[in-house]
């Protein structure tokens, strides 16, 4: 916290630069700043390791630094109270917006004789999705997917917590963790621990008294108390630990009972696209159609307009397609197609270190008739990093934080999670390289009940982007983040 605040309130905070500024309350935004739900202890530090590159704060240090931690948090409350209500800030100036709702962060995947309580029936979405907050479940088994890659099976009863889309809080119950790498990370929190993957897999329980017990079945997990003696303790393949309400002691070795853990609840299946273009063909006018929906197999170069069509080049994979400003690439779409309904983008976009040749580097268009989603490579100036990922749709938008204008192939990817006259500041989610983004900045907005109508690829000559595209799929569903990492292998 003392690091965290240094680099906030430091005397340069009234030089800082906009982005940043504007990285930051983004990110409280996503955590639910202003909403009266608080925070997690970790949120500031991960925002300045995020922003900053610092070396990850470790709680022991933080406890071990006493009455400064104390005065710390106390700072912590000035400035969050100073972010969110005081427009006057000289280290953080800027006209703030309502802040939005908290998005949503993970997404029950499959269940099994699930019974919720009547306090959290309300909370849990017909589509399975979650918001942060407290659940609980009577009884039953579900899988739940977070926005990171990582599943955890919880089996009731049980109380838990989502904290954010790789942060989770066990107040009673059972789980098991699977970690992707890309998730590595991915932090379990309870009433007498904290555990944070490292290595693939490892169990958690937690009796009604909060004792709790840590059982790794891959991999390598660092645990650490609560509160008390919270020297950091790394729990390797085949180990378990408990941890009691003698803080002061050390964590318990006891003997390993990983193959008690539940793994798997049903099967696993891949969503198929409604479109997929690979753009691998070497000859013919038409770009082939091979998704789930009858064939939009489309003519790359449209009758009389040789000049507005892209060429076929090297891809990340086989052939792609080469754009420069005012080419495009139209494909019709049919009247299930839907503006607000839940859908998924992916692509592998190659952009040359030199963009700015057009107005907004716009990628793909999602819709007609001013009403569209809209990605596109950020040009605009002091709002968010530039040359990151940008989804727009009506006056509202997201944008990433990371610059993809380097020359290299990325895999990108959004995810809308559907609602008509829904926030996408909350209902929209960026993916680079597998990984979700965190956001540089936002701005509220809602969608409207509309047909699609069209895909477009590229854009007019004032605003079209020049690079490379290809592996181009669209599902109309908001596929999980585990199938998105999936397409990168």
């Amino acid at each position: 916290m003392e690091a965290a605040l240094r680099v906030l309130m430091s005397p340069a905070g009234q030089d800082r630069d906009e982005v940043f500024n504007q990285g930051v309350i983004a990110r409280l935004r996503s955590e639910g700043a202003g909403d009266n739900r608080g925070f997690a202890k970790s949120v500031l530090t991960e925002i300045v390791e995020e922003r900053e590159g610092l070396r990850p704060l470790r709680w022991p240090l933080l406890i071990q630094t006493g009455l400064i931690s104390a005065a710390a948090s106390i700072g912590l409350l000035l400035l969050l109270q100073t972010v969110i209500f005081d427009e006057t800030t000289s280290g953080l100036t800027r006209s703030l917006e309502p802040l939005s709702p908290a998005g949503f962060a993970a997404r029950i995947e499959r269940s099994e004789n699930v019974h919720w309580s009547e306090s959290t029936v309300n909370r849990v979405r017909d589509d399975g999705w979650l918001s942060t907050g407290l659940l609980q479940l009577e009884s039953g088994t579900l899988l739940i997917a977070f926005n990171s890659g990582a599943t955890t099976l919880i089996e009731g009863p049980a109380e838990l917590s989502i904290e954010s889309g790789n942060r989770m809080f066990l107040k009673s119950g059972r789980l098991t963790a699977e970690v992707p790498p890309a998730a590595s990370g991915f932090t379990v929190n309870t009433p007498r621990l904290n555990a944070v993957d490292i290595g693939t897999r490892f169990g958690v329980t937690v009796e009604e008294n909060g004792d709790s017990e840590l059982h790794v079945m891959e991999g390598e997990v660092e645990v650490s108390r609560t509160s008390g003696n919270s020297v950091a303790t790394l729990v390797r393949e085949g180990l378990a630990l408990r941890a009691d309400n003698r803080t002061r002691n050390e964590l318990k070795p006891i003997p390993y009972a990983g193959d008690f853990f539940k793994l798997q609840l049903g099967e696993v299946s891949e969503p198929q696209p409604a479109l997929r273009y690979s753009f691998n063909e070497t000859v013919g006018a038409l770009v082939e159609d091979s998704g789930s929906t009858p064939l939009f197999d489309v003519p790359i170069i449209a009758p009389g307009e040789l000049d507005r069509s892209p060429r076929r080049g090297p891809g990340k994979s086989g052939g792609g397609l080469v754009f420069q400003p005012g080419e495009t690439l139209d494909v019709p779409l049919s009247r299930d197609f839907r503006l607000e309904s839940p859908h998924t983008v992916t692509f592998w976009i190659k952009l040359p270190p030199k963009i700015g040749q057009s107005d907004q580097e716009q990628i793909l268009e999602y819709g007609r008739d001013g009403l569209s989603w809209k990605v596109s490579c950020n040009l605009e100036s002091g709002r968010g990093v530039r040359g990151a990922l940008k989804v727009a749709c009506a006056e509202g938008h997201i944008i990433g934080s990371t610059d993809l204008a380097d020359g290299n192939w990325h895999h990108v990817a959004y995810r809308f999670i559907g609602g008509s006259e829904s926030d996408i500041t909350s209902h929209l989610q960026l993916f680079v390289d597998g990984k979700p983004e965190t956001l540089s900045d936002s701005r509220s907005g809602t969608t409207r009940p509309s047909r699609a109508g069209n895909l477009r690829l590229g854009g007019g000559k004032t605003e079209g982007f020049q690079g490379w595209i290809d592996e181009l799929a669209l599902y109309r569903e908001a596929v999980s983040t585990r199938a998105i990492q999936n397409l990168i292998d």
